[in-house]
């Protein structure tokens, strides 16, 4: 559909709203993305505010990350993987398999989703944190906190470490970690990586509801201090067969939090953090 075909669906289907209302809205939104988005796509999105339903026209753009909006179809987008969470199955009315990534590319970063067939790249260890990929043709959708992230379907192609890409020209995995000297607690969420100092026995607890958990420390050290670091139930029960003193780790949507007691400053791991253990990371 036409630009102006959009207008007239939504003030044939919303009378109270008139041309005026929605050419302005259309201003704001091109103000937001910097007149990089065609008028016709950003009114689609405006349209669903209206809960207008417009044919979706393809939009085959590379676009930067931060251009990116809910709605877009036939998107390309290369960036540098920073995170590769385990493949998960489902099942239901359809059953299949998906795993979620986190990307960087020039300007931000980005949650990318892939299903059935594109997760096999994660399986076979074949796609993983470090390499520059291209996701061609994707959707982008809005995920529960209303940020963007990119879908990978059946029609979607995914080329590792493409050669007409220069890997330099995006950011390296360590900028994306924190010096542990400049964790504050105005922080909620943080990215750090160092090479453990101490590792503390896992202990269980009771919650109020009855049920069991589990609960480790450790402290991390990267050469600008040291923190202590709470891990949480699952992901306690994980990393007390794997983690040991002088190993490297990574930990990405880490949560800070301030030790009631102490008043120290302290990086707890959840069910929601991504945790690498090497015997060696880029720090």
């Amino acid at each position: 559909m036409t630009a102006e075909e959009i207008i007239q669906q939504i003030l044939s289907e919303h009378p109270e709203t008139s041309r005026e209302q929605i050419l302005e809205s259309l201003e704001i939104e091109k103000d937001k993305t910097g007149g990089l988005i065609a008028e016709e796509t950003l009114l689609r999105l405006i349209a669903a505010r209206y809960g207008v339903e417009v044919v979706r026209k393809r939009v085959d753009r590379r676009l930067l990350i931060s251009h990116l909006i809910p709605g877009l179809g036939d998107v390309t987008v290369t960036g540098r993987v920073v995170v590769v969470y385990p493949p998960r199955t489902f099942t239901g009315e359809k059953s299949g398999k998906v795993a979620n990534l986190m990307i960087a590319g020039k300007d931000a970063t980005l949650n990318v989703v892939l299903w059935n067939d594109n997760v096999d790249l994660v399986e076979s260890g074949e796609l993983k944190t470090g390499q520059v990929i291209r996701f061609l043709h994707g959707y982008t959708r809005e995920d529960r906190k209303g940020k963007v992230e990119l879908h990978l379907g059946s029609k979607s192609q995914i080329e590792v470490n493409p050669q007409n890409v220069k890997a330099d020209k995006y950011p390296a995995i360590e900028k994306f970690a924190t010096k542990i000297s400049m964790i504050s607690k105005a922080q909620s969420n943080v990215n750090v990586a160092g090479t453990v100092k101490e590792v503390f026995p896992a202990s269980t607890f009771n919650r109020s509801d009855m049920s069991t958990g589990t609960v480790m420390r450790l402290t991390l050290v990267d050469g600008t201090g040291e923190i202590p670091v709470v891990i949480w139930n699952e992901k306690a029960e994980e990393l007390g067969k794997t983690v040991k003193v002088n190993a490297k780790l990574r930990l990405v949507n880490a949560k800070v939090k301030e030790n009631p007691s102490s008043g120290e400053l302290e990086v707890h791991v959840n069910s929601y953090t991504y945790v690498e253990v090497s015997e060696r990371l880029d720090l």
